[in-house]
């Protein structure tokens, strides 16, 4: 144990010994336009760690807790009040990491991703999609149960690993996810898909098996590698702006798409990545990009970020309770000339 310490207090002081000469050559700093717009204080969401923006009704938030709690996502208004609950039936929150909305064949869809793992230890991560829920229908902070359209099981060709960053592409047709405790972190795609993919029946088998794999791993898809983007660049604050959360420095924490794949923001426990692209090549050329980088007011532990509804905007909060929900205006981050670090 007392070697283990050691080694995490050596390896703390070398991020930190890393950290001044990264501020010794730091760009300057300049304005972005961020504001708190509300903040998240109900008792039961206390470790809000995925946010996704309604495609149904403006101003709209969806987000769900981390690992452990229910199979529920709430929807809060941007004040942060809850307008209500939705559980998930037949699923488990084991560690569910990010959330993403978005519109295929103009129908609305929450997607959840079950992706965390922080011991690098788990056969299976697991994708939910449900059908966005009305809740213009529903009475105020009323709570409902739907049943996911979607529950895919998948793990990656190269051994377990830890996500927290899930988004949808859209025009490409992916569920893309970025690793994170690792380096380089990779980017790997999922199909998206609306339907459940149907189970093999034993006839369907090579006759050279033996007998019939487990459904369990027959059901188990594997991820794609997409690649490494650049490394996530850094600054002093990724280091001394929380000492508890030093060693994760440019880990990402959760990501967003914009519907028409052109832009991309990435998060960390220090800064927000803006990223942007021409030509919605994927998801590996847009986080290839140079990002323009925002420095947002210190937060217990930034797990969540989301686009609004046209990328004109988007929504960052943390865990813990209460907490906070800052809106980022893009044009306002677009009209500076160049790929500075962003000040709050």
């Amino acid at each position: 144990m007392a070697a283990k310490c050691l080694n995490q207090f050596l390896r703390l002081c070398l991020y930190l010994v890393f950290a001044v000469a990264i501020t010794a050559c730091s760009v300057k700093t300049e304005q972005a336009n961020i504001s708190q717009v509300g903040n998240i204080s109900h008792k039961k969401i206390a470790e809000a760690s995925g946010l996704a923006y309604s495609n149904i009704h403006h101003d709209v938030l969806w987000l769900h807790n981390d690992g452990g709690d229910s199979a529920a996502v709430y929807a809060i208004n941007l004040s942060g009040d809850v307008l209500a609950t939705v559980n998930i039936e037949g699923v488990k929150n084991i560690d569910w990491e990010d959330m993403s909305s978005f519109i295929i064949d103009g129908k609305a869809y929450l997607l959840i991703a079950d992706v965390g793992d922080n011991r690098a230890n788990r056969s299976q991560y697991f994708i939910h999609i449900i059908a966005e829920p009305d809740v213009s229908k529903l009475e105020l902070a009323a709570s409902i149960k739907v049943t996911p359209l979607v529950s895919l099981a998948f793990n990656y060709p190269d051994g377990p690993k830890d996500c927290e960053s899930v988004a949808v592409d859209v025009v490409n047709q992916q569920i893309v996810l970025l690793s994170k405790r690792h380096t380089p972190q990779t980017l790997y795609q999922l199909p998206l898909q609306l339907a459940q993919s149907p189970a093999l029946l034993p006839s369907e088998f090579p006759s050279q098996l033996p007998m019939p794999l487990p459904k369990q791993e027959r059901d188990t898809l594997v991820a794609t590698p997409l690649g490494a983007p650049p490394a996530l660049p850094e600054s002093f604050s990724d280091y001394f702006g929380s000492i508890r959360l030093a060693l994760f420095a440019g880990n990402s924490t959760a990501m967003s798409f914009s519907k028409d794949g052109l832009s991309a923001v990435v998060l960390t426990y220090g800064h927000a990545y803006y990223f942007q692209q021409q030509q919605p090549t994927g998801a590996l050329t847009l986080l290839s990009t140079t990002p323009k980088i925002i420095d947002f007011p210190t937060l217990f532990q930034a797990e969540a970020v989301s686009f609004n509804h046209d990328a004109s905007r988007f929504y960052i909060t943390s865990e813990g309770s209460p907490a906070p929900i800052y809106e980022v205006n893009i044009a306002a981050l677009l009209a500076n000339s160049d790929n500075s670090l962003l000040k709050y």
